[in-house]
């Protein structure tokens, strides 16, 4: 456990790792282990609570939060003190896994960083095929909406005035279970979008990554991605195959139904997610398994009956039968049956694309979650202990080191 190991280390360098101060700098020294101490005697108050009751991630996160200060102020008197640095090690561990398991609760932006994550992560999983190079270009989309502002980003000087018609096509309309008929909308064909994205989006947005586009987000590992050929052309071959790809809700032959999409794009994951989770339909147990899942887990834990999952997204808000398809496709394809279509606009528009990610809402913890807080709960305890004795040493030592001057 990581507590044992800091409290190993505290034990075994107390002696040589004590921080030798002159004597001008003591009084200042005494002065941040005295700020120190009274931060810990703060929030021993929430440490008590953890013997009464479950422990609760908000109350071990801000604990948290007040142990980290104590000994990044001890740091900042002492930066070669290797105790001081185990401890900021140990506290930013568990930090970091009170902030995952937080995350599920918030809802927002919040849930959707890791369910993102776990998204990216099975389509890389066994190789990225088919319409899965579509569903990495949405997930970049998806990723940089959320955090353009953050970045300090203006997509219109990036990526032209007409980019959220282009971004809107590729949310509804792209990836795995969206093809539609696409003829019908602005003239826009999927080879077009597709050069768009590759030329304007891929191309406008590499140089910004590490800054202000941070390398480990999705939207820098998937522009790395995007600057491979062998990739691009894994995408481009989606948008050639657009019509016969069988990875979408095209209801018009038996070769282009809804039963046989295999797969669900982010998009549609994200929105089907949120209307069962906000009925409270689904347990928070079963979330992995969508978040992960194809059509078929969707199918099972939603109830719905097989090759209809196309008819559940009608039904749910924002959300209705296209009114068909009048124009005709690529080739000789006329699409004239009907098809889940989003606000009856020709795709899925930023704002509104942003306010099903804000307003996303969250779940309850799982049970293995709820052991996993109880367990970072001991462990904050623990170092809450740790801290004060590894204070009153420091103050100890110290004082002995000023009366022999």
């Amino acid at each position: 456990m990581i507590t044992n190991n800091i409290t190993n280390a505290l034990f075994s360098g107390i002696e040589q790792s004590t921080p030798q101060v002159a004597p001008k700098n003591l009084e200042a020294y005494l002065a941040t282990i005295d700020k120190g101490q009274k931060n810990l005697e703060k929030i021993d108050p929430s440490i008590a609570l953890l013997d009464n009751q479950p422990a609760d991630s908000e109350v071990l996160a801000m604990v948290a939060a007040h142990q980290k200060q104590v000994v990044q102020s001890m740091m900042s008197s002492n930066p070669e003190d290797t105790i001081a640095l185990t401890l900021a090690a140990g506290i930013e561990a568990y930090s970091k896994q009170l902030e995952d398991i937080q995350a599920w609760t918030e809802g927002g932006s919040a849930v959707l960083e890791p369910m993102l994550d776990m998204i990216y992560q099975s389509i890389l999983a066994d190789g990225v095929d088919g319409t899965e190079y579509e569903d990495l270009m949405q997930l970049l989309v998806i990723d940089l909406l959320m955090h353009s502002d953050e970045w300090g980003l203006n997509l219109t000087a990036l990526l032209g005035n007409d980019y959220e018609v282009y971004l809107a096509q590729i949310t509804e309309h792209f990836g795995s279970g969206l093809h539609a008929p696409y003829g019908q909308y602005d003239n826009h064909p999927p080879e077009e979008i597709v050069d768009w994205f590759l030329n304007t989006l891929v191309t406008s947005l590499t140089p910004l990554v590490p800054n202000p586009i941070p390398d480990d987000s999705l939207t820098g590992q998937i522009l790395t991605f995007y600057n491979d050929p062998t990739n691009q052309k894994g995408l481009e071959e989606c948008a050639d195959n657009y019509w016969t790809d069988p990875n979408g809700f095209i209801n018009g032959s038996d070769e282009l139904s809804s039963e046989d999409c295999e797969r669900l794009s982010p998009t549609l994951k994200i929105i089907i997610l949120a209307d069962a989770a906000d009925k409270g339909t689904i347990t928070a147990e079963q979330w992995d398994r969508l978040i992960m899942g194809d059509v078929s887990d969707f199918e099972e834990l939603l109830g719905i009956p097989d090759g209809e999952l196309g008819l559940y997204l009608m039904d749910i808000d924002g959300w209705a039968p296209s009114p068909g398809a009048s124009g005709s496709g690529a080739g000789d394809h006329v699409e004239t049956d009907r098809y889940p279509d989003f606000t009856g606009s020709a795709g899925i528009y930023p704002d509104d694309l942003i306010e099903v990610l804000d307003t996303f809402p969250g779940r309850e913890l799982t049970d293995a979650e709820l052991e996993e807080v109880n367990r970072i709960g001991d462990q904050v305890k623990m170092l809450q202990q740790t801290l004060k004795y590894w204070l009153q040493i420091c103050r100890d030592e110290q004082m002995a080191i000023a009366r022999n001057i």
